[in-house]
């Protein structure tokens, strides 16, 4: 097995992260969101249980075990992109989250990737992200 098959495993059935849920709970009207790196969808399945509309991208093509924890609805309101942060275009969104993904981009493309999030994500609206850390 693969790290990264090994990673989304492992990761399959994680709760969301907690800023995440955060989120959820402060009780923002639910619009359109974008998950870069969903991995195995942890954020992306949540912000659908909770009402949102959600493209989740990610360099693997985890799309099918997304959406088996979907009901009807919710895979109404989901989209998913298989494709490398190089060459991505990210739509206008109310709620962009990235979570342990932002470095996995090229550095030579990194000045163009941050500048796409910057420009997709509408005025007044929330950016969440974490990098890694060491302890």
């Amino acid at each position: 097995m693969r790290n990264i098959e090994k990673y989304y495993k492992n990761t399959e059935n994680a709760a969301p992260h907690p800023l995440v849920k955060k989120i959820i709970n402060m009780g923002i009207k639910p619009d359109f969101a974008v998950d870069l790196g969903c991995g195995a969808g942890r954020d992306t399945i949540y912000l659908l249980h909770n009402g949102w509309k959600v493209l989740a991208v990610d360099k693997e093509d985890t799309k099918e075990s997304i959406l088996k924890k979907l009901n009807d609805k919710e895979v109404e309101r989901f989209s998913f992109k298989c494709q490398s942060f190089e060459d991505i275009e990210i739509e206008k969104n109310n709620l962009l989250i990235a979570n342990f993904s932002i470095p996995f981009c090229n550095k030579d493309y990194f000045n163009k990737f941050w500048e796409k999030i910057a420009d997709s994500i509408l005025k007044g609206r929330i950016f969440y992200w974490e990098f890694f850390w060491f302890k």
